[in-house]
């Protein structure tokens, strides 16, 4: 009798447990009603009833079969979901009861992610210079929808040049952020390429001769004669910075100091229409032509303001060489000789810098010399090789060149122009740059000239 009743005992033990996927289980008395389980939170999902050891789940009301959960304790034990499944551990379903928790259906946000945010179906997002539009790409996908400008400033040309150790640096700026190349080609040079007539000038051989120092810069020799860095923004104005700023220079040299004034690029944008695109480029031989036929006043007089709709306030000027100014002050009118050329040879470009002060130059700026920053610039053709036209953009910008010197990079000694740009004094060195001297590195030693302002002494010619 007694080993009957031994025999009950194991038979109902083997009724409430059962092998459930190879774990321990068990299974519901008929007589409880089973409590729908709860979706599992992603933060929540993980083991808990899996980790109890052999004996992960409890047949009966058991206050110890818990688990630790956010601070407090969660069930493994038929009870917890009899009256409120919440009590039950995450996987107590899976573990316990052998039903498989499915996951829940992801949500797709009709967003475009960028840069960690999420942005609304059809937002317009300006990515440095492309325009970029939230699209549905594909079912239950949204992308932004860019533009495929060639940005002015792009990751891959500064990392290329500074990657490259070829004796320069480059430099992210944000007054070119957003830019595109071509923008910079056409808003930030601004002088067309000397036409033939104008090449075949007559060149002006300097007769001194003598030993040239190594290095040399107009700025200590003629201190407080030169004029200072300016930007001239987004209009296409080289083309008069560097003959106004050139004519100064000159100016300031030929009088002694006795006639340091700035001389006003606005007026060459605003009067000199004949020819000339204002800030949408000019020539400089046309330049100079209105230099020397009707002059131009001084920027305290007309400051510069870089608009080409700005309408021409002088009448050209009267007999007495005299402006009424905007501001109804009465100013001067400066005038030069006939600009003449300096021979392309390096020799010839030295001594004329050396004895009567700064030049004019043209030469190609392409894409790489836009983020210039430091060191002997050349142009590092490699970075663009192969790539389609966009990337190869090129134009023509003048400058004055205003000395030179020597570096040493990698142990060679590397020769260099020191260069005066007109994009401000945030850009480059102050302002300035160097550029490799005697190679007609871009083209800077082809066309070089100078200049006499219109004063009593001509310096020796």
């Amino acid at each position: 009798m007694k080993s009957k009743s031994m025999l009950l005992i194991i038979l109902g033990c083997i009724l409430w447990f059962s092998s459930v996927d190879g774990q321990q289980g068990f299974q519901y008395e008929p007589y409880y009603p089973y409590q729908p389980y709860h979706d599992v939170a992603d933060d929540l999902r993980g083991d808990y009833c899996n980790r109890r050891g052999p004996l992960k789940c409890c047949p009966q009301r058991d206050d110890t079969c818990s688990v630790p959960i956010l601070g407090t304790l969660c069930y493994c034990d038929i009870f917890c979901n009899r009256t409120n499944s919440e009590d039950c551990c995450p996987d107590f379903e899976e573990v316990c009861l052998g039903r498989r928790v499915q996951p829940p259906e992801q949500i797709v946000r009709p967003q475009c992610l960028y840069q960690g945010k999420y942005y609304d179906l059809g937002y317009i997002l300006n990515i440095n210079c492309n325009k970029c539009i939230c699209r549905v790409r594909s079912t239950a996908k949204f992308e932004f929808d860019c533009e495929q400008n060639v940005c002015l400033v792009r990751q891959e040309l500064l990392s290329g040049i500074n990657d490259a150790h070829q004796g320069w640096r480059s430099s992210n700026y944000s007054f070119f952020w957003g830019k595109t190349l071509e923008e910079g080609i056409q808003h930030r040079l601004g002088t067309f390429k000397p036409i033939r007539p104008t090449m075949d000038m007559t060149e002006i051989h300097q007769i001194r001769n003598g030993p040239l120092p190594g290095s040399f810069d107009s700025r200590q020799k003629w201190r407080s004669f030169i004029t200072p860095i300016h930007d001239q923004g987004d209009c296409a104005s080289s083309w008069a910075f560097s003959t106004a700023a050139l004519a100064s220079d000159r100016l300031a040299i030929e009088s002694l100091g006795q006639d340091k004034k700035e001389l006003s690029p606005q007026h060459l944008l605003s009067c000199q229409k004949r020819g000339q695109r204002a800030c949408s480029g000019g020539h400089l031989d046309k330049a100079w032509y209105f230099m020397r036929k009707k002059g131009i006043t001084t920027k305290e007089c007309f400051p510069y303001v870089g608009k080409a709709d700005i309408k021409c306030p002088f009448n050209n000027g009267n007999s007495e060489g005299k402006v009424r100014c905007p501001t109804g002050t009465e100013d001067d009118i400066y005038y030069s000789t006939p600009p003449y050329r300096v021979g392309p040879k390096e020799e010839e470009i030295m001594r004329e810098l050396y004895f009567n002060g700064p030049v004019q130059a043209t030469f190609r700026v392409n894409s790489d010399f836009f983020l210039y920053k430091s060191g002997v610039y050349h142009h590092i053709e490699s970075l663009t090789a192969g790539l389609p036209q966009a990337f190869r953009q090129q134009d023509w910008h003048s400058i004055r060149i205003i000395g030179w010197g020597e570096d040493t990079v990698d142990g060679k000694r590397i020769k260099y122009w020191l260069c005066a740009n007109s994009w401000g004094e945030e850009w480059g060195e102050s302002g300035f740059f160097r550029i490799v001297k005697g190679q007609d590195e871009c083209s800077i030693e082809m066309f070089v000239v100078g200049v006499w302002a219109h004063t009593e002494k001509m310096n020796g010619f």
